[in-house]
């Protein structure tokens, strides 16, 4: 009996202001620091991720990934950091990232490659594709085949909407129908939800737009279609179905969020035993100890721990 254990984080948004100067704040940011000044900086704490990645490094994963928000303003202060916090405890072949919609905040990050520049260790390329080609990213693990796409672009002030490239959406039917996939089981990364989230204020603003193309290229893989879709974005935890399938999604809360309930920080396990994944483990940061309490799909705790 094979099992494969992969840990699933998302929305980090770390802060660094670290030499920046006025002038890095004469477009979007300058909004997005309001917002932080205002709201966020309470809630999104670097020592609550810091905890979270020494949690999942203990857990001892086979394989752990990201689906991105790992920075705040797309400033080079946060990638140098958000990096070295990666780098103390992530090897190339431990972790996959994708980008989101924070990390492509602004047209200078993205001309720059920024995120590209600071984590290309962890997008990797074990499935051929064109030369050109950054996403799709693809990992080959013992009985577990990774495609990540990329939805993150540029977005207009108080938007933080996504988009998958045609493009991307070709090479996935074709990564998943490799030959070296086969007899893996098959899990697709990404930021952006493929559902709309109605509950969630301004979430017209926040949608993946192009969510329609990307469940009709899911159910266009036929036989070959991801078992596993994982995102985030939304910050709280949520199962659903790519509709038309039984193929289940899961949305992954905040790994730094310093909250309680269901907007605490957390991060997931996927358990998927000879090619079937038969249970999700959430691991919610109790914030009174600090710890990431192993608990079930609920939420309830599976062991009770010291006060």
């Amino acid at each position: 009996m094979s099992t494969v254990r992969i840990a699933h984080f998302s929305d980090t948004h770390v802060l660094s202001l670290d030499g920046v100067g006025p002038r890095e704040f004469l477009n979007k940011r300058f909004t997005g620091a309001v917002n932080l000044a205002l709201n966020r900086s309470k809630h999104y704490q670097v020592e609550v991720f810091e905890r979270l990645l020494d949690a999942v490094v203990a857990a001892a994963p086979d394989h752990s990934v990201c689906t991105g928000d790992l920075v705040n303003l797309a400033l080079e202060p946060e990638f140098t950091r958000v990096q070295g916090l990666l780098a103390d405890r992530f090897p190339a072949d431990a972790l996959t990232l994708v980008p989101g919609n924070h990390d492509y905040y602004v047209k200078d990050a993205v001309v720059d490659g920024r995120f590209e520049r600071f984590f290309g260790r962890w997008l990797s390329r074990d499935i051929e594709t064109p030369e050109d080609v950054t996403y799709p990213v693809t990992r080959l693990l013992p009985g577990v085949a990774i495609v990540g796409l990329n939805s993150a672009i540029i977005t207009p002030v108080f938007m933080a909407r996504g988009a998958v490239a045609e493009r991307q959406l070709a090479l996935m039917k074709s990564l998943f129908s490799a030959s070296s996939v086969e007899d893996r089981f098959r899990l697709l990364l990404l930021h952006h939800p493929l559902l709309p989230e109605p509950t969630r204020r301004f979430d017209a603003m926040r949608r993946l737009e192009n969510a329609g193309d990307v469940i009709d290229a899911i159910r266009n893989c036929g036989q070959n279609r991801p078992q596993l879709v994982v995102h985030g974005h939304n910050h709280v935890y949520k199962e659903m179905t790519v509709p038309g399938t039984e193929i289940p999604i899961v949305q992954v809360a905040s790994a730094s969020r310093a909250g309680v309930g269901k907007y605490a920080a957390e991060f997931n396990i996927y358990v998927i035993r000879d090619g079937v994944l038969v249970d999700i483990e959430r691991h919610i940061h109790d914030r009174p100890t600090g710890r990431f309490i192993a608990s079930d799909r609920s939420g309830r705790a599976l062991e009770k721990h010291a006060p």
